[in-house]
């Protein structure tokens, strides 16, 4: 047998990724040149690795006795590299998934951190609910995903990022007592959540179901923006990160809903395949640990007060104006 690094790592991504062109994306080489050196691990080593199908690769007898060698030699390389090379330097592009939270809060501090101190590593973002991220990172399509957890499962790392003060929040205009509410109250009010695709709401849903949290009307939203605006619009009572929301609150806008109990912290980790593990996505997770700040940027989001939505083409009910408030005659 003769075979190269390149050919053993041109099949291993092409395992990983189930995809020949995103095998050479990865490796940074075109797509003919991931499928000769394949060719030529598959002659080397006298059998077929992968099979072709309509359906994508698949792996072959061989390919599946290789791949647990061949992580393992890929996991050796990037320690030979980083260990024992003079060029200490990291590199490499890696893909990142975030939720909606992050990209709007701390996400631009990491990658701007993470070129100032490791130019060569390049960061891929994709933003999309955390279980979404979940299952891309079960697939192989991500590197990492920063989302609410804890526990993933004993085939990925899950290292504690931060964590947020979750609240229920919710517009003065509703008229919500300033005394705490009991879960069962919440029935009451129209309620403004997350789909079940929101890893947030796994995180939730065994303290929910403990303390008796008993929902009425449920308005769904799949982004934090817009659930912020359909809250501070009187929509409902939604959970929020408080530090997100706290410009709200200090420009009257938005206020904290009291609750007997009160949400405990939503916590964000790191997780990633224990099987990928290297000196750079390392990296990148103690760097997403120094930066991870859930307060919102001045510069960005405190220009002005959020005013509520108008118009009714959403089909969106709206709740009826205050009494006593006269409207003034328009100008001709």
């Amino acid at each position: 047998m003769n075979f190269t690094f390149k050919q053993l790592e041109a099949f291993l991504f092409s395992t990983k990724l189930q995809s020949f062109s995103a095998a050479a994306v990865k490796l940074h080489t075109t797509q003919s040149a991931i499928s000769k050196r394949l060719a030529e691990l598959e002659e080397s080593l006298g059998g077929t690795l992968l099979h072709r199908t309509s359906h994508g690769l698949e792996l072959a007898q061989a390919g599946r006795e290789l791949l647990p060698l061949a992580e393992e030699a890929h996991r050796l390389w990037q320690r030979i590299q980083h260990d024992i090379s003079v060029d200490k330097t990291l590199r490499g592009t890696f893909r990142v998934g975030v939720t909606e939270l992050i990209a709007m809060t701390w996400l631009t501090r990491l990658i701007q951190l993470l070129q100032k101190l490791h130019p060569q590593v390049t960061l891929e973002p994709v933003v999309d609910a955390g279980l979404t991220l979940f299952e891309r990172l079960e697939a192989n399509k991500l590197d990492l995903s920063i989302m609410p957890g804890t526990y993933w499962g004993q085939a990925f790392e899950s290292i504690k990022v931060g964590q947020v003060d979750q609240a229920w929040i919710a517009s003065p205009r509703l008229g919500i007592p300033q005394r705490a509410l009991a879960p069962h109250e919440f029935a009451d009010y129209p309620v403004i959540e997350q789909p079940a695709g929101a890893s947030k709401n796994k995180f939730y849903e065994a303290w929910r179901a403990e303390h008796g949290f008993r929902f009425g009307k449920v308005l769904l939203t799949n982004s934090t923006t817009v659930l912020r605006e359909l809250t501070i619009s009187g929509f409902g009572i939604s959970q929020l990160a408080l530090d997100y929301v706290r410009p709200d609150i200090k420009n009257g806008v938005l206020r904290v809903v009291k609750s007997d109990p009160m949400p405990p912290p939503l916590v964000y980790s790191a997780v990633y395949r224990s099987d990928s593990s290297s000196p750079a996505l390392a990296r990148i997770v103690e760097l997403a640990v120094k930066t991870c700040d859930f307060r919102l940027r001045a510069s960005q989001h405190d220009v002005a007060p959020a005013r509520p939505l108008r118009g009714t083409s959403s089909g969106l009910r709206q709740w009826p104006a205050r009494k006593g408030v006269k409207k003034k005659p328009a100008r001709s």
